[in-house]
């Protein structure tokens, strides 16, 4: 795996694909058979979201962050967190990609 390639299990019901981020190109693919839920996973890392982020001294202080989730692997990380709220579609932190 090159080291400038981010990599994560996605799925949705018993549909498993993964989700590539080039670190260098700032660019994301969605690997994921069905097309409705490839494109609605696509078009939500494509937009720009304001999403409360803890970024406080602590859990409870939360401030709106407007991010654009491909211009960093922070975005990205950020925005993955609420994806299945817009999607439907789960990131699976636990399972190991190849």
């Amino acid at each position: 795996m090159s080291e400038s390639v981010y990599k994560v299990v996605i799925h949705f019901a018993a549909e498993y694909g993964q989700l590539e981020y080039d670190l260098e190109e700032k660019k994301v693919s969605v690997e994921l058979s069905d097309s409705a839920h490839r494109q609605a996973v696509e078009q939500y890392l494509a937009g720009s979201h304001v999403i409360e982020d803890a970024d406080g001294n602590d859990l409870r202080t939360f401030h709106a962050k407007t991010i654009k989730p491909a211009e960093s692997l922070d975005n990205l990380k950020l925005a993955l967190t609420r994806m299945w709220y817009h999607t439907g579609v789960y990131v699976d932190w636990s399972r190991p990609t190849h």
